[in-house]
């Protein structure tokens, strides 16, 4: 397990503005944005700006996360894509995004990845002679779904947070992404309108949460009593994030922590 100096875990906001370089350790832009996977909890992909040795103008790039590797403590990433590959890769204009899964897809199987949902997919699946978009459409994954599959984990920041009652009870500060997996470790929730303890802020995993796009909102699908016997913290003095931490964090809420899964 990283030490803080070097951690397995850090928040989206962290990591947006992080440069990104080749293996040669030349400079090829930033990362501008994380696209969170509503669905799956995973980073969907960074959009990527080209500059320096790979100037671009105004397009911007769907990079897998698979390709990049972090490193923290020089808030860089190490891009695994040759620069013949980058010269001749498509961009999107600022005004066309988020992409859609089918878009998305592309990306993908240019840069030499198959997409994880595709993966997941095969695996729930297995029906001989199914195509992507016959998978797609059956599990409710069409490019041409009335909402958006991703948004940007800046976007899901300050949104506010609803209990099952509809009630308000708070809203999401921070996303924290697991580095190794390329997935939401968990939410940092601010909770103002509960009697809670040991602090206004929990860590609570994504799966717990389901968008209400029409609400500008989070449902948050754990009983209010159980949030009520949650032990808080406040936000500055937060626990270390780690997995043993974590797993426990799962347990309380009744969920089985990602990486315990085949899914990872």
């Amino acid at each position: 397990m990283a030490g803080r100096d070097n951690p397995d875990f850090l928040s989206a906001g962290t990591l947006k503005g992080n440069k990104v370089v080749n293996k040669a350790g030349e400079d090829i832009g930033k990362i501008e944005k994380l696209m969170i996977d509503l669905a799956e909890g995973r980073v969907a992909y960074a959009v990527l700006s080209f500059g320096g040795i790979l100037y671009k103008g105004d397009k911007l790039f769907a990079i897998p996360w698979q390709v990049l590797t972090p490193r923290p403590q020089e808030h860089t990433f190490v891009l695994d894509i040759s620069r013949e590959v980058l010269e001749k890769a498509e961009g999107f204009e600022k005004d066309r995004w988020p992409l859609t899964r089918e878009e998305l897809s592309g990306n993908y199987t240019y840069y030499g990845h198959r997409p994880y949902w595709q993966t997941v997919m095969a695996e729930q699946t297995g029906l001989p002679g199914e195509t992507e978009s016959e998978r797609m459409s059956r599990l409710g994954r069409t490019s041409g779904r009335k909402y958006p599959d991703f948004l940007p984990a800046d976007t899901i920041e300050g949104e506010k947070v609803v209990s099952i009652a509809g009630e308000d009870i708070g809203k999401i500060e921070e996303l924290i992404i697991d580095l190794q997996a390329g997935r939401v470790a968990y939410a940092l929730l601010s909770f103002g309108e509960l009697p809670v303890i040991g602090g206004q802020f929990f860590a609570i995993p994504w799966q717990a949460l389901q968008v209400k796009f029409h609400e500008h909102a989070f449902l948050l699908n754990i009983p209010k009593w159980t949030i009520e016997k949650a032990e808080g913290f406040d936000k500055d003095n937060r626990p270390a994030t780690t997995r043993e931490w974590l797993s426990a964090v799962y347990s309380y809420y009744g969920y089985e922590p990602y990486w315990q899964t085949p899914r990872l």
